[in-house]
């Protein structure tokens, strides 16, 4: 009788043995699928890596065609440019001229702006580059073409005429003997600075002496209105120039 209890109990354990194996199968199985989850994740992972990767330089391809601009500028040589930082007023001096009436210009020039002046002796040709950052690296590629500088600088703006001093001597320096006419605009704003401060802030007196320098105060008030009787001397005296330079 105890002898067959025992074998009972012996037998008993099988299934256990076999609920055991069958755990450590499905224990092995989950294991597998754990690994390969991994793996698959891995390989996810590194695809994002790569998107991100490719995402980026795209952007920075985009950045940097952002930074410079492609523009197809005229090929002429005999310009007048007009230069200087955004915000000066360069467009709304340079349609004022042209027109002989004050001709606001609120939107900043995103490029190249060419406008051609008669006179009653000659034509003249205005090339105006963009003063905002990604523009300026053309200025100095013109500077060699040029026959005449035009720099406009916001007398109002106190802040930036360092800046503006630096790009102007920048420039003048990569053509030593073009003539400079430097317009000191918004001269009818309370805080704008005299003509002899922007020739001091701009230190006018470093341009060299084979270099033919003027400087005007200018400003364009009433829409519409003639233009002031300093911007009708500044134009008759650029024209002279001009046409001695041709």
């Amino acid at each position: 009788m105890e002898r067959g209890k025992v074998k009972k109990k012996e037998k008993g354990k099988e299934p256990e043995r076999e609920k055991i194996r069958g755990r450590g199968k499905e224990e092995k199985d989950k294991r597998k699928e754990v690994e390969k989850g991994n793996e698959k994740g891995k390989e996810e992972e590194k695809e994002k890596e790569k998107e991100q990767f490719k995402g980026k330089e795209e952007k920075e391809k985009n950045n940097s065609a952002l930074a410079k601009p492609q523009l197809e500028l005229p090929e002429k040589n005999n310009h007048i440019l007009v230069l200087g930082l955004d915000g000066a007023g360069k467009t709304s001096v340079l349609h004022s001229l042209a027109l002989n009436r004050v001709q606001h210009s609120k939107a900043p020039t995103q490029g190249f702006n060419e406008v051609c002046i008669s006179t009653e002796d000659s034509q003249m040709d205005f090339l105006e580059i963009g003063g905002s950052e990604p523009f300026r690296s053309y200025w100095e590629t013109y500077m060699s073409r040029g026959i005449l500088l035009i720099f406009v600088v916001d007398s109002a703006d106190h802040n930036r005429l360092p800046e503006a001093k630096k790009y102007l001597h920048q420039l003048i320096e990569t053509n030593p003997f073009i003539p400079l006419v430097v317009f000191a605009n918004k001269q009818d704003l309370k805080t704008a600075y005299h003509i002899t401060d922007i020739h001091e802030a701009l230190a006018l007196s470093e341009v060299g002496n084979d270099r033919k320098m003027f400087l005007f105060g200018t400003q364009v008030t009433e829409n519409g209105s003639e233009i002031p009787s300093t911007m009708q001397d500044a134009k008759d005296l650029i024209a002279h120039l001009a046409a001695g330079m041709q």
